[in-house]
């Protein structure tokens, strides 16, 4: 049975909605652990440390989010007085980021509950 235009169309926009939603959890993620890598290595406790991810989380997603995220922990480290000596932020979260998607891609999101 061949597929009409707006089968193609739903099959598309499907497609994008999976897209973006991986891309949201891919990020939202990848900030509490980039977070949460922060708090370790400035010895935070427990609710010092949930602070900081719960500051980093609400940071607003849009288009300067990485830059914004990253001059964040910058300030924070910088007002407590260093712990990321020696540390490219950059590329910690870069690695956060792989982290994630390899998580996201062995563990998919289950969305059973959704309906």
């Amino acid at each position: 049975m061949p597929m009409t235009f707006s089968d193609r169309e739903q099959a598309f926009e499907a497609k994008f909605a999976r897209e973006e939603e991986f891309r949201f959890l891919a990020t939202a993620r990848r900030d509490k652990l980039f977070a949460r890598w922060a708090a370790t290595e400035a010895g935070l406790s427990g609710e010092e440390g949930e602070a900081l991810v719960k500051a980093v989380l609400a940071i607003p997603n849009g288009p300067a989010h990485d830059q914004t995220l990253l001059r964040h922990v910058a300030g924070f480290f910088t007002a407590r007085g260093g712990g990321a000596a020696g540390h490219d932020l950059s590329a910690v979260l870069n690695r956060c980021m792989q982290q994630t998607r390899q998580q996201l891609i062995a563990t998919p999101p289950d969305h059973s509950d959704v309906l």
